[in-house]
C-alpha cells in the first residue's frame, strides 16, 4: 500500500494505522528480541525475546528480508556453510513520534543472527576495520533495499541516530534505483569501495563524477552492464541480490554473476 508523504508523515506524532503485534519474522521459529543495552565493547545486548507492534505490510516486507538472510546463509555463507537463519534483534517498530514509525511502517533492526558466531551488529559493524564484517552489514543492506524503499544506517544518516541501527520503512516501495536518494547512492558507493576495489569512494549519498566513475567499475565487475538499476525495480532487485551474495560471501565483485533464475525471481517480486 502506498503511506502518506514524509511531510504528513512527519507533521504529527500520534499513532495512526491498523497494526499487528508479532514475536517472528517470516517463520514462527525465527524470533525477535529487543535490544535492551551495550556491552563494554558496544555491541547489542538482546536477553529475551520480544514481541512488537507493526503494520502488517512491514511485517510482511521485514519477513521477505529475513526469508532472504536466511537462503544467503545457507547458498552464500563465508565459511563452513550452512548458515541457517536464528533470530533478529530490534530497538523498535511502531512507536508514537513523527515519522512513518507511528504508522508501523518503520522497524529499526539491531542484530541478524545466523548462530555459531556469525551475525551482524548494527551499532559496531558497518563501521568495522575487518572487510568481511563491512561486507556482511552491506549485504543486509542491500537485502532491506529489496524490500523497502528507504534504509537508514551507519552510511546513510542525515540525523546523526542511526549508528547504532538500521531503520527501514515503507514511506517509499521498493522502486527502481533513484540517485537522488542516499539510500540508493550510498549502496553504490559502499559496494564500489568494499566490493569492486574503489578504494577512494566517499559514501556520502552524492551521487558525482566520483561515484559515477565507480559505479561504472562496479557495473561492469558484476557484469550489469545491460541491466540499468534505475530502469525498473526488477533490475535493481537483481543489482542488490549480486551485492548481497558478494557481501555474504566475502568475494570481490565478480565472483558472481546474474543467472536466469535471479532474473525471474526480480521480475516476478513485488515492490
Amino acid at each position: 500500500m502506498a503511506f502518506p508523504s514524509s511531510s504528513t508523515a512527519f507533521a504529527r506524532s500520534t499513532c495512526d494505522y491498523p497494526d499487528i503485534t508479532r514475536n517472528w519474522f517470516w517463520d514462527g521459529s525465527l524470533k525477535t528480541r529487543y535490544r535492551t543495552a551495550f556491552d563494554a565493547n558496544g555491541y547489542g545486548v538482546h536477553p529475551n525475546v520480544t514481541s512488537f507492534t507493526m503494520h502488517e505490510e512491514a511485517h510482511q516486507q521485514a519477513g521477505r528480508v529475513i526469508r532472504d538472510l536466511n537462503d544467503l546463509g545457507i547458498e552464500y555463507a563465508r565459511s563452513e556453510p550452512p548458515w541457517p537463519y536464528r533470530w533478529t534483534g530490534l530497538a523498535g517498530a511502531k512507536v508514537c513520534k513523527p515519522g512513518y514509525h507511528r504508522y508501523g511502517a518503520a522497524i529499526d533492526f539491531t542484530r541478524f543472527d545466523w548462530g555459531s558466531g556469525h551475525y551482524v551488529d548494527t551499532a559496531v559493524h558497518g563501521k568495522e576495520r575487518r572487510l568481511y564484517l563491512r561486507r556482511r552489514y552491506l549485504a543486509v543492506i542491500a537485502i532491506c533495499r529489496k524490500h523497502f524503499g528507504t534504509v537508514l544506517h551507519c552510511n546513510n544518516d542525515p540525523d546523526g541516530s542511526h549508528w547504532n541501527h538500521i531503520h527501514a520503512d515503507r514511506g517509499r516501495q521498493a522502486v527502481a534505483a533513484d540517485w537522488s536518494y542516499q539510500t540508493d547512492t550510498t549502496i553504490i558507493q559502499w559496494a564500489a569501495r568494499d566490493l569492486a576495489g574503489v578504494k577512494d569512494m566517499p559514501i556520502d549519498g552524492s551521487f558525482g563524477l566520483k561515484t559515477k566513475a565507480g559505479y561504472i567499475v562496479l557495473r561492469e565487475k558484476l557484469g550489469l552492464v545491460d541491466i540499468g538499476p534505475g530502469d525498473s525495480a526488477a533490475n535493481f532487485r537483481i543489482w542488490l541480490d549480486l551485492i548481497a551474495r558478494h557481501g555474504m560471501a566475502d568475494k570481490p565483485a565478480g565472483t558472481f554473476f546474474a543467472d536466469e533464475a535471479m532474473r525471474a525471481d526480480a521480475a516476478a517480486a513485488s515492490d
